[in-house]
């Protein structure tokens, strides 16, 4: 779609890219900016890009955050002609963790650009971003990539089956699981909770063994949550859907112990005990008391 408004004259020269994969945004960015000075085209100017030494590709922010300082500094730089090629263009990462200060500060050259400069920001949610960038800038939501696409681009390491399946078409996501020594120990301890815990004298076992992950805290209650979504599947007879395909089995034999009612319940504990990581309260009472209420949900909504 680029490429035709491109060839046509006719692209935006803001584009808001929308992803929860920073590294495919990153790409596709460049990919973009290949376009804007190559068009179907490969010249020296598409292996600047890609080596990230074209020197009229600029990318911001400077640190984690843009700041207003980024923001202006992108304002002086846009009135700099190209040094290499005929165009200039920008790539803003995270617009939307930006504070409205500095948004408000770049929207001021996204509604009149200099000519033949573009600019090309990122977010992970377009909410976030203010809807006056927003209305001035053409709106794009990156599809999930499929994961015999991601699985070409990953290293063969023992972590790659579940990293895919965790991942869930993320790519930049897949590649920093694979780096993960202990994902399997960890998918395999958060699946334990559910198919082997069966009384509360387990507790105490079961919470050591997570605390032993406590450096990937949030990635385990990602993960139990897609262990509760599997359940789910399972008593829907979707087995096809089932995310952590080696534990299949488990949930088929343990699925008869879970109600729906119960399976829902269990989802909201694991938000509860992502909202107290938020508040930096105690992990390991969390992770007791999280596990506690699993096996009263359970009884319960028998």
């Amino acid at each position: 779609m680029l490429k035709r408004e491109f060839n046509k004259g006719t692209l935006a020269t803001s584009i808001l890219l929308s992803s929860k994969d920073d590294l495919y945004l990153l790409q596709f960015c460049k990919c973009v900016a290949c376009l804007l000075f190559d068009g179907d085209n490969k010249t020296i100017n598409t292996d600047k890009v890609l080596l990230d030494s074209h020197p009229d590709v600029k990318v911001y922010p400077a640190k984690e955050k843009l700041l207003v300082a980024d923001s202006q500094d992108i304002v002086y730089e846009s009135f700099i002609k190209p040094i290499f090629a005929d165009k200039k263009v920008f790539i803003v990462k995270h617009l939307d963790e930006a504070g409205d200060a500095a948004q408000n500060k770049l929207l001021k050259i996204l509604e009149e650009p200099p000519k033949n400069v573009y600019f090309l920001l990122t977010c992970a949610n377009f909410e976030r971003v203010l809807p006056t960038i927003r209305s001035r800038c053409l709106k794009i939501e990156l599809a999930r990539l499929e994961q015999q696409q991601i699985e070409q681009l990953l290293p063969d390491v023992d972590e790659k089956s579940l990293a895919l399946q965790i991942a869930d078409g993320l790519v930049g996501r897949a590649i920093s699981l694979c780096k993960n020594k202990q994902l399997g120990k960890l998918c395999q301890e958060c699946a334990n909770v559910f198919t082997r815990m069966k009384a509360s004298k387990e507790v105490l076992q079961q919470s050591k063994q997570l605390a032993l992950f406590k450096d990937d805290y949030s990635l385990m209650l990602e993960v139990m949550s897609i262990v509760v979504s599997d359940l789910l599947k399972v008593k829907a007879n979707q087995t096809q859907l089932v995310r952590l395909k080696q534990f299949e089995d488990d949930y088929k034999r343990v699925a008869p112990d879970y109600t729906v009612r119960a399976l829902c319940e269990i989802a909201l504990l694991v938000d509860e005990v992502a909202k107290d990581k938020m508040y930096n309260v105690n992990q390991l009472l969390s992770l007791e008391n999280f596990l506690l209420k699993i096996l009263e949900v359970k009884y319960l909504c028998k």
